[in-house]
């Protein structure tokens, strides 16, 4: 990746978690989000960047279902855009609205297309849900089916464990 390639996300630009000065209650600095103690970021390595883009209430305004983020991420000759629902403990209302984000919603289709203009060609797309609820493999597989969207980790969050780190999934 060379180093004048940026992602573009105009015209969200207002939906990014930035460092220094944060408009949005999910952004918790430029690359953790949060919502009612439930957290996630994504760590970066040498020569990678990415952006934590708020949908729920930013990107999205509608009553529609939506999902509450978005990671954007290059590095490495890779792509990948991670959605994030940060959920208590209904977790198939989780994969509901990954799934009307990623299989409906034109915004997020021209936050992929952005991403893959960068030079890098394919773009990997994951879903994640962040929860306070465990889950067992048959109930994730269980709602992964009766929804129609793979989910590739459930996470867990709670305010006294450490916060999950969508790296690992890169």
């Amino acid at each position: 990746m060379g180093a004048s390639v940026v992602i573009d996300v105009a015209p969200f630009d207002r939906c990014v978690c930035d460092r220094m000065v944060n408009a949005h209650d999910l952004c918790e600095g430029a690359l953790t989000l949060s919502e009612r103690g439930k957290k996630v970021r994504l760590s970066l390595r040498p020569g990678e960047q990415a952006k934590a883009i708020v949908i729920d209430g930013c990107v999205l305004q509608d009553n529609h279902p939506k999902c509450d983020g978005l990671f954007l991420f290059l590095g490495n000759h890779r792509a990948a855009a991670l959605l994030v629902e940060l959920k208590g403990t209904d977790i198939q209302h989780a994969f509901e609205q990954l799934k009307s984000v990623r299989e409906c919603r034109r915004e997020y289709a021209n936050l992929i297309e952005r991403l893959r203009s960068c030079g890098q060609g394919r773009v990997t797309e994951k879903a994640f849900v962040v929860s306070s609820r465990m889950v067992s493999k048959p109930e994730h597989e269980r709602w992964e089916n009766q929804v129609g969207i793979r989910v590739t980790a459930i996470l867990h969050s709670e305010a006294a464990s450490p916060i999950p780190d969508l790296r690992a999934y890169l």
